[in-house]
């Protein structure tokens, strides 16, 4: 923060959500990453639609709102299916910005968007 940034972006639910609370505790604004996460894309078996089945879907609309609950200011959502991102954007208090993750988000990158079409 002192170097200028004004967030800072965590990847992944579960084990992040304390993180997530610890920073916003003490004022540092954070955005959450769901679905591919790119430093851990390997561990996610590559470049692969993250979500998909219902059961991966429930988990990261789990995760979203732990997100959301722990104090994180808006979510990135990345290579999700389209219905995905509207249900996270509709279910969710906080910004949602898509990633190859459909037009019902909140907002779209638009450079990897145009990646990921």
């Amino acid at each position: 923060m002192q170097a200028g940034a004004h967030m800072v972006k965590l990847e992944g639910g579960g084990w992040t959500v304390p993180v997530v609370r610890h920073l916003v505790e003490r004022g540092i604004p954070v955005c959450a990453h769901l679905g591919l996460t790119p430093q851990s894309v390997h561990a996610l078996g590559g470049y692969r639609i993250q979500g998909r089945d219902e059961s991966g879907a429930e988990r990261l609309l789990r995760e979203a709102k732990e997100l959301a609950d722990a104090g994180a200011a808006m979510l990135v959502v990345e290579l999700i299916p389209s219905d995905l991102g509207q249900r996270l954007t509709e279910n969710l208090p906080i910004p949602v910005i898509g990633i190859g993750a459909g037009p019902g988000c909140s907002g779209q990158c638009w450079c990897c968007t145009t990646c990921w079409a």
